[in-house]
């Protein structure tokens, strides 16, 4: 991998650049897809199979970029790799083990690095977008997109324990209602109408 790049930042190169550079993107894609069938067929895999079927698409339905644009990809990439990394079992490896130890909590980096080594698909993946992108080992040219961190605040797909602070679903609210206060709501309701 590209040092200093995320993978979103070479999936985004390919995304916004010329439309040969989007059908390679679509191409690598359509060979990851197809080396990653049989694991996104098994228990545990639904919400990767959803976030991959809308990158599909992402890719394939507008080859041209003009209805889609960067904070879409980037929304998108983050919650499949979200979800992956919470398939693929990172999630439950606790922090202090973590390959994402020298970056920043919310960077692209903390989210996709400990993906890449337990998933052999993904790290292919990864491979095959900065062998394209940078051959060499140059960055040259590749804008980082992944500089300003991750876009969501709280993990919206993520179960505990979440880079982003972990599922709101799993959260006890923050104000508990009592019932009294329901019930003297429902009481000036009715008495207004």
């Amino acid at each position: 991998m590209s040092s200093g790049l995320a993978v979103i930042d070479l999936v985004a190169h390919l995304y916004n650049g010329s439309g040969d550079e989007r059908r390679e993107l679509a191409k690598i894609w359509d060979g990851y897809s197809a080396a990653s069938e049989a694991e996104r067929k098994k228990p545990g895999f639904e919400l990767v199979r959803i976030k991959h079927q809308a990158l599909s698409r992402m890719f394939r339905d507008d080859p041209d970029g003009d209805s889609l644009d960067l904070d879409d990809l980037r929304l998108m990439w983050e919650e499949f790799v979200d979800a992956l990394r919470d398939a693929s079992g990172v999630a439950d490896v606790p922090a202090e083990t973590s390959d994402a130890d020298d970056h920043a909590p919310d960077s692209y980096q903390a989210l996709e690095a400990p993906v890449m080594k337990r998933n052999p698909s993904f790290a292919s993946l990864c491979q095959e977008l900065s062998n394209h992108c940078s051959p060499e080992g140059s960055n040259r040219g590749i804008k980082r997109v992944s500089s300003k961190g991750t876009l969501f605040g709280v993990g919206a797909s993520s179960r505990d324990p979440s880079l982003r602070g972990a599922s709101a679903l799993g959260k006890p609210l923050s104000s508990a209602v009592e019932s009294a206060e329901v019930a003297a709501a429902l009481f000036k309701l009715e008495k207004a109408t």
